[in-house]
């Protein structure tokens, strides 16, 4: 009896023996312990970094080998809005035109409009003209063109539709700018302000 007693502790304590070394064996090759695995993964969430919006497009036009530009930006208009004409970027329709004017149009008040002398050489007037976003969709400016007192070309434009333009200036002296805003009196707020876009004259060399 004592010996079947022996006989059994014996098998019973490397039935243990063998259990614990499977369970080091399988903890081992883990590499994990059991209370970290039962921690669920950190979630990740899209919006938790919004990604970088992209800078707008800026447009730089390129003269023709035979060809330069004279910016109005660079140039000083005649005429008593000239003081008011302010120089520098303006975006339209999404992108930058770095080389620009702006000034605000007759919305029903006397105003006067900038011209510009033109050198012998020039060619062409071009530009990218239209409204800036802060003003409401349905405001229009009616554009003129107008060289030495003759009417070159006429249209509208709007913040949803810009016009660019290509106005042969062969032969003329001066080159005025006009605009007619739809928006109210200046006296009651809403003038209207057009942007042209990298407005250029084309001179040949």
């Amino acid at each position: 009896m004592q010996r079947g007693r022996t006989f059994f502790w014996t098998i019973t304590g490397s039935i243990v023996a063998a259990a614990a070394v499977v369970i080091a064996l399988i903890l081992a090759n883990s590499g994990t312990p059991l209370k970290a695995a039962s921690s669920p993964a950190p979630s990740i969430s899209a919006s938790a970094s919004p990604s970088p919006s992209e800078p707008a497009p800026v447009v730089i036009p390129k003269a023709p080998s035979t060809s330069s530009f004279s910016y109005l930006s660079d140039l000083v208009p005649s005429g008593k809005l000239g003081e008011l004409v302010s120089p520098g970027p303006v975006k339209i329709d999404g992108s930058i035109y770095p080389k620009s004017i702006s000034f605000y149009c007759n919305v029903g008040d006397p105003t006067a409009f900038p011209a510009y002398k033109l050198k012998h050489n020039a060619r062409r007037f071009q530009a990218t003209i239209g409204l800036g976003a802060k003003f409401p969709p349905h405001f229009e400016a009616g554009i003129i063109l107008v060289g030495d007192g003759h009417t070159l070309r006429t249209f509208t434009v709007s913040a949803l539709r810009p016009r660019t333009v290509d106005v042969n200036l062969t032969g003329l002296h001066t080159l005025q700018l006009e605009c007619f805003g739809s928006g109210q009196s200046s006296t009651a707020g809403w003038a209207v302000s057009v942007a042209w876009g990298n407005a250029r004259v084309v001179e040949r060399r």
